[in-house]
C-alpha cells in the first residue's frame, strides 16, 4: 500500500514560491504584463522543479485562502500522486477508520487514494455524506468502510 511522503525540508521553499506567486498575481496583470508574466513563469518552473510535478500550475493557487491555508497547499504540492495498488479490504477499512484523524492535506490524499483504488468517483460522499450513498446520515466509519468494500465488489463503480 502506498503511503504519504512529504519532504518537510522543501516545505518552506514551496510556501515561499506560492506566496510570491499569489502576491504577484494580486498586484500585477500577469496575462498582459510581459514582465509580470515572465516573473510568474519563473516561479512556475521553480515550483515544478522542487515538486517534481511538471504539470502543476502555480495559478491554481491564486485564491487558495478561500478554502485552505498555504501550508496545506504546500504539503499537497509535495505529496506524490496516489497510484493504483492492490489494496486489500483490511487496508480500506484501516484507511476509512483513521481518515478523520489526519490533517486536511493528508485526508485529501487518502480520499484520492481510495478513489483511485476503489474506482468510486464519489468517494468523499461516503465519508462526509453517507446518506447520499444509501447509509444512515450518522453511519459509523466501520459501516462506511463496509459499504465502500461492498460497492467496490458489486462493480457499481468505474475503475480508473
Amino acid at each position: 500500500m502506498q503511503t504519504i511522503h512529504i519532504d518537510e525540508t522543501k516545505l518552506p521553499k514551496v510556501i515561499e514560491i506560492i506566496e510570491k506567486a499569489v502576491s504577484l498575481m494580486e498586484e500585477k496583470e500577469c496575462v498582459s504584463d510581459d514582465e509580470a508574466k515572465k516573473d510568474l513563469d519563473v516561479l512556475q518552473e521553480k515550483l515544478r522543479k522542487i515538486s517534481g510535478k511538471p504539470a502543476i500550475d502555480v495559478r491554481d493557487f491564486q485564491e487558495y485562502w478561500e478554502y485552505t491555508d498555504v501550508e496545506t497547499v504546500a504539503k499537497k504540492v509535495l505529496m506524490d500522486l496516489p497510484v493504483k495498488d492492490n489494496v486489500t479490504e483490511d487496508e480500506i477499512k484501516e484507511i476509512v477508520l483513521t481518515i478523520l484523524s489526519h490533517s486536511e492535506a493528508e485526508m485529501d490524499w487518502w480520499l484520492e487514494y481510495l478513489k483511485v483504488n476503489t474506482g468510486l468517483p464519489n468517494l468523499s460522499d461516503y465519508i462526509f455524506y453517507p446518506d447520499s450513498v444509501g447509509l444512515d446520515r450518522q453511519a459509523e466509519l466501520g459501516e462506511i468502510a463496509d459499504k465502500i468494500i461492498a460497492d467496490r465488489k458489486k462493480g457499481s463503480c468505474l475503475f480508473l
